[in-house]
């Protein structure tokens, strides 16, 4: 899901930013593709050059930083650090299930993500990451009970 277009200074229109979970982030301006240039976007500049930029982003965090010239534009909206923390906890099946638990926790923590790049509200993102939480628990003890009943019929 991409997020809302942000001005930045100096850029020739528009920025918008799609998140990747698993790659880097794609940029448009105007929505025309900007090309990078190893970690950096060359994002067309007013003036017609091009403005060096690079995209940050916390592995909890919804929205990335754009950051040029030293200046950081948020592409949205920072989210509550109960959110935050909320978004993570489907990793924590790492811990309990190994492999097959750290491969449902980074789709729950995922979807999460999705549910809080949302309109929702605070309150309805919450709820809704609590059913992912709830379905990727679900999810794994099925897996465990079924592999548990597999091996113990061998």
């Amino acid at each position: 899901m991409q997020t809302e277009p942000i001005a930045i200074d100096g850029v020739a229109g528009p920025v918008v930013v799609t998140p990747s979970f698993w790659g880097r982030p794609s940029i448009t301006v105007w929505g025309q593709p900007v090309p990078r240039t190893g970690r950096q976007y060359a994002l067309p500049a007013a003036d017609g050059g091009t403005v060096e930029a690079t995209v940050r982003g916390g592995f909890a965090d919804a929205y990335p930083t754009v950051e040029v010239n030293g200046v950081p534009y948020r592409t949205g909206p920072k989210p509550p650090v109960a959110l935050q923390i909320l978004t993570m906890v489907p990793i924590l099946l790492i811990a309990i299930g190994g492999a097959i638990g750290g491969v449902i926790g980074v789709l729950g923590v995922a979807a999460n993500l999705s549910v809080a790049r949302t309109r929702m509200s605070v309150a309805g993102k919450t709820f809704a990451m609590i059913g992912v939480i709830v379905v990727a628990a679900v999810v794994f003890f099925a897996i465990a009970a079924a592999l548990s009943a597999a091996v113990g019929q061998a």
